[in-house]
């Protein structure tokens, strides 16, 4: 029982040793989800309007999962994935989309901060031939809670290759921070 005693005080140790100086430091990653989303279409063949939650057109529009990877103390290069699968009678269809997003923090990505963003995209759709390609851009407002949390406000502009047709949405956002550098 002594043996197992030491080893755990040496391991408590250690992780408080390393935490302490880890909180000064910038986050290496953050995931986060869409809590919330309204989203109006426009233009030459509109998407119609879609509130949710947790999330407006269940990632169909706007990706509901991202990872902000940091590449620098106020740049974020962020892989974003929305999916849905539909199931009825024996017929089974799915919605994919898949969406990369630069993200600009104007003081940083270590404390709340407003930020700009740019992002490209695209939504596969089962048992259609054509496979929408959007670009979009936005500004938004990142809220540091605490060492691990953060929570996102956004407003966007997309617009979708196919047919011309565009969207404004808001949404909200929660994310955990994971390693810090």
């Amino acid at each position: 029982m002594g043996q197992s005693l030491k080893v755990l005080l040496i391991a408590a140790s250690l992780v408080m040793g390393i935490a302490a100086p880890a909180r000064a430091q910038a986050p290496a990653a953050e995931i986060g989800t869409s809590l919330m989303s309204l989203m109006v279409g426009f233009g030459n063949d509109s998407l119609g309007t879609t509130f949710g939650v947790p999330s407006g057109g269940f990632g169909i529009v706007n990706p509901g999962l991202y990872l902000s990877a940091f590449a620098g103390p106020k740049v974020a290069i962020e892989p974003q994935v929305g999916l849905i699968v539909l199931s009825s009678e024996g017929e089974t269809a799915h919605f994919l989309n898949l969406g990369a997003q630069v993200d600009y923090f104007i003081k940083g990505t270590r404390e709340s901060s407003p930020y700009v963003f740019g992002g490209v995209g695209l939504v596969h759709i089962s048992h259609v031939d054509e496979t929408p390609k959007s670009f979009g851009a936005g500004v938004g407002y990142r809220a540091v809670l605490g060492d691990r949390l953060t929570m996102r406000v956004d407003g966007r502009f997309t617009h979708y290759t196919n047919g011309g047709s565009n969207a404004i949405a808001i949404t909200l956002s929660l994310g955990g921070l994971f390693g810090r550098r």
